[in-house]
């Protein structure tokens, strides 16, 4: 049996408030949509000053040119004396060939245009080039008969072969992408696969792409759950099982919808995974439809056209636990034909493993190595305040202080013995006065660093609760800091208001809440009650199926609270307003 551990975990020291944040639960309020990609490429192509779009489909070649206006001198042939014109010179440095011939060009549009913006890591280490604004837009087409063995790709070049221009590239065969944004510096010849466009690569290893397996698989042990995630192709779907799909080579929208339910009732009896022991059955199980490219991973939808060769899905198979396993198996069973080897990944709180699940070893076990965990459990939230002073306590008090002025008055002479006497009587009076009383004297609110911390904890511990992922995980959650009465209605806000989906559709979890203000402090109708309205941030991240995405929300919203001595309780929640930053 393979066993795959993660034992640098031993070094890391994790506790429930590393991941007291992570948000389990379905978008509402706060989603970035199906087509905003979630990958930002390391390798800075898409910074470059000029870019090149590169589509082998059946029968031509598609060529997109992005020219900076600084750089377009360079993507125009000389003047050779036959009188074209400049249009029809431009975009001729760039030169396709299949099998070493030559391929003619077909101009479709020569134009200027805005840039098309491109998401960029834009660090310090690969930060955007200059360039201008707008950019001159060429679209060409290169037709070719057959199904050539190369199809090389030629930049502007000088006499010696040095690139005159930074090119940006990114190339893809019949809708799968080939590469990730790379840089064109030189010839490069594409060695189509025209059988499986999946594996169409590059002579130059360098140009490839992320996700270099159409099959891949993840395994992620959270605190709350095992979730295993599984990238396939509608290609092998049907090897593994009888969709009986017909001759058709594109799919409507009522057939992709279809195809989505069988492969999910089809999954949920693949693959069998075990957890400290116990065989285990996903209590969800949810199909997407799924494109990779040059920007990450998309969620298409139904209605995008879909091509059968090409379509790629991805499964999302949950197991919910009442806390983190110690052990995990899994026993992999799909295994396309000519496919002995399937890439996985592990995940755990202390990061992610690469690994492989091999045909003749297609075991894997995950097993606990983290030496310092808690679990992530809600706390009551204890924020001290100036605290009232009981009645009867004070009336003892007024009573010692009469009778001190009593005994002080027998050692002073007559002026000052009767106003010490005096003194006692009116202590005296206040203190039989008080003590007929009852209660104590109000409360006064919370200070503003006060109404921070119960604000914080607040936050804190609403991270945690969304961490489970059942009404009734949730619903014990609440009981250390909202009242049964109240469970209900937060509970709804929770999920309504400040859970976070990311590119992938995946729910996010808050790694830590920051920039936290209180805006405004309110009496409520009782002296214990208060409406604080506050703004904060919450740094989210997570993923699916090997992609991460980290992000920060913005929200503003009011929380009724109430006072029990030194213990706060949420009343209730209101998200006002939830907004992603960039």
């Amino acid at each position: 049996m393979t066993s795959i551990k993660t034992e640098f975990t031993p070094l890391l020291r994790f506790t429930s408030k590393t991941w007291c944040g992570i948000a389990c639960l379905a978008a509402v309020i706060v989603g970035w949509g199906p087509a905003k990609a979630d990958l930002v490429s390391p390798y800075g192509g898409e910074t470059a000053p000029n870019f090149a779009e590169l589509s082998v489909e059946k029968d031509h070649v598609r060529v997109i040119l992005e020219i900076d206006l600084s750089a377009y001198p360079f993507f125009v042939a000389a003047d050779d004396g036959s009188g074209a014109s400049l249009s029809e010179r431009t975009g001729r440095t760039f030169h396709v060939s299949a099998d070493g011939h030559p391929l003619d060009r077909v101009v479709h549009a020569i134009d200027v245009r805005p840039r098309i913006p491109r998401q960029t890591a834009a660090s310090s280490l690969v930060a955007p080039r200059p360039r201008s604004a707008e950019v001159v837009f060429v679209d060409l087409e290169f037709p070719f008969q057959g199904k050539p063995e190369q199809i090389t790709f030629t930049p502007p070049l000088n006499s010696d072969g040095i690139p005159l221009a930074s090119i940006g590239v990114m190339a893809e065969h019949s809708g799968v992408p080939v590469t990730d944004y790379r840089f064109l510096s030189q010839a490069e010849t594409m060695l189509p696969n025209w059988d499986d466009p999946w594996f169409t690569r590059f002579e130059n290893p360098n140009l490839t792409r992320h996700h270099k397996s159409p099959l891949m698989s993840f395994l992620s042990i959270a605190p709350r759950e095992v979730r295993h995630e599984v990238i396939f192709r509608l290609k092998d779907l049907e090897g593994w099982t009888e969709l009986k799909l017909g001759d058709a080579e594109s799919l409507t929208a009522d057939q992709v919808t279809w195809i989505k339910e069988e492969a999910s009732d089809f999954f949920k009896t693949q693959n069998p995974v075990t957890v400290d022991g116990v065989n285990e059955i996903p209590s969800s199980v949810k199909v997407s439809r799924i494109a990779v490219g040059a920007e990450g991973l998309r969620v298409l939808p139904d209605q995008a056209p879909a091509g059968r060769t090409t379509m790629l899905l991805g499964a999302v198979l949950s197991y919910p636990q009442d806390r983190l396993a110690s052990q995990v198996d899994m026993h992999w069973q799909l295994f396309p034909e000519g496919v002995d080897i399937v890439p996985i990944t592990l995940s755990d709180p202390a990061g992610g493993v690469p690994s492989q699940i091999y045909k003749t070893d297609p075991k894997v076990r995950w097993t606990n190595h983290l030496t310092a965990w808690d679990e992530p459990r809600t706390q009551p939230v204890i924020v001290k305040t100036a605290g009232a002073v009981p009645l009867p306590f004070l009336a003892f008090g007024l009573a010692v202080i009469s009778v001190i002025c009593l005994l002080s008055a027998w050692n002073l002479k007559s002026v000052p013995r009767a106003l010490s006497f005096g003194l006692a009587g009116i202590f005296a009076a206040a203190a039989i006065l008080t003590f007929a009383m009852k209660g104590s004297f109000p409360r006064p609110g919370p200070d503003e660093i006060a109404t921070h911390h119960v604000v914080k904890g607040m936050l804190e511990n609403i991270n945690t609760a969304l961490l489970e992922t059942d009404a009734v995980g949730i619903q014990a959650a609440l009981a250390p800091f909202v009242d049964e009465s109240h469970r209900e209605d937060v509970s709804a806000e929770l999920r309504r208001g400040l859970s976070v989906t990311l590119p992938s559709g995946a729910s996010a979890l808050a790694e830590e809440i920051e920039d936290l203000l209180v805006e405004n402090l309110a009496q409520g109708q009782r002296r214990d009650d208060f409406q604080i309205l506050a703004n904060w941030t919450a740094r989210v991240s997570g993923g699916h199926w090997g992609h991460f995405h980290q992000q920060n929300v913005n929200f503003r919203g009011l929380m009724d609270v109430s006072r029990r001595g030194d213990q706060w309780m949420l009343d209730g929640l209101t998200v006002l307003t939830a907004q992603r930053e960039g």
